[in-house]
């Protein structure tokens, strides 16, 4: 608790972006299977064939978001500004999710993972190195970054405790990536709070 009381700037506006990151990324992974089934192959029928190939083509789809990671990992370094690249990589990964709820084409579908790819990248590497810089010098680097992980794991829980309401408000699985894409919106909108 002290640890938490004393806590750089940064562990909590990082922690902040990392809320709206994580939560974006639970809907994706609740709400992908249903949402594809629906705008490509038109079915909710869980047990339908129909749906189980939507199913399979979602790990292709992820597979594809896995190749835009690495890409962006890649360009990532290029930036002389993290919180830009921070920002960038966000409001890049917002689209893809978007686009998600307009896309009707199974093929389409691999532009909108490729750049969630790069929201992925930036979200792995990026906080653990803002608040690694803003703790330098700290002795308790290692316990604040072990605290740091329930900035991960929060906001999935409170995500997947609010996604039936969310969904209900939403109303329908494809209209819930578009959420998530609001999410990484609101989470690069954060970025402008660290220091």
């Amino acid at each position: 608790m002290k640890l938490l009381l004393e806590a750089p700037k940064a562990f909590w506006t990082v922690g902040l972006v990392q809320f709206f990151c994580w939560a974006a990324f639970l809907y994706m992974w609740t709400y992908t299977n249903g949402a594809i089934a629906d705008n490509v192959w038109h079915t909710a029928d869980t047990a339908s064939e129909a749906y189980q190939t939507a199913g399979n083509w979602v790990g292709v789809l992820f597979a594809v978001q896995a190749v835009g990671s690495l890409v962006w990992a890649a360009l990532i370094p290029r930036f002389k500004n993290i919180k830009l690249a921070y920002v960038v990589s966000l409001l890049v990964g917002a689209v893809g999710f978007a686009s998600v709820m307009f896309i009707h084409n199974q093929y389409l579908l691999f532009v909108s993972y490729f750049l969630i790819g790069f929201a992925w990248a930036a979200m792995l590497a990026l906080p653990f190195t803002l608040l690694t810089n803003a703790l330098e010098g700290s002795p308790y680097m290692g316990s604040y970054l072990g605290l740091f992980n329930c900035t991960i794991c929060l906001p999935q829980i409170v995500a997947a405790a609010t996604g039936g309401a969310v969904l209900s408000l939403a109303g329908s699985q494809p209209a819930m990536l578009l959420v998530a894409g609001v999410f990484l919106v609101l989470g690069a909108v954060s970025v402008k709070f660290i220091k």
